[in-house]
């Protein structure tokens, strides 16, 4: 089969070694540490795409973790670029995202099985600063 015919082998074909090795590996959890500018998000997607494609794994068994929003963002567009390129339909997207993003989704969508017993904000930074300013002037 020619990597025309296979998907996953057209993917991975545009990997160095390193990337290729973290790519193909489909048993079991991956964590890949590597510096700025070295292909992570590239790898990622690929990954991702292999799975989805080469395993046949539901977008909605997957988790791709990162640190920034951007990162995020380009590795969902990539994921989805790739899965549209190859022809191939999937069941449910991947859940990528951020450290946070994810665990706030996740807090919500298992709101009940937590103590939380209504709908709840997380403040930034900014919004604690804000908040306190507001009960400390109300307060005098």
């Amino acid at each position: 089969m020619s990597a025309v015919e296979d998907p996953v082998a057209g993917i991975l074909a545009a990997l160095n070694e390193p990337q290729k090795e973290a790519a193909a590996h489909v048993h079991g959890p991956l964590i890949v540490l590597a510096g700025a500018g070295s292909g992570k998000t590239k790898m990622l997607t690929s990954r991702v795409a292999a799975l989805m494609l080469g395993q046949r794994v539901p977008g909605h068994q997957i988790l791709a973790v990162t640190f920034t929003n951007k990162a995020a963002r380009e590795m969902r567009e990539r994921v989805e670029r790739t899965l549209h390129q190859a022809s191939q339909g999937f069941w449910s997207a991947p859940e990528i995202g951020t450290f946070h993003a994810v665990c706030v989704r996740i807090l919500r969508r298992e709101q009940a099985r937590t103590p939380f017993t209504k709908p709840f904000v997380i403040y930034d930074d900014s919004d604690q600063l804000s908040l306190l300013k507001s009960v400390v002037q109300k307060l005098g």
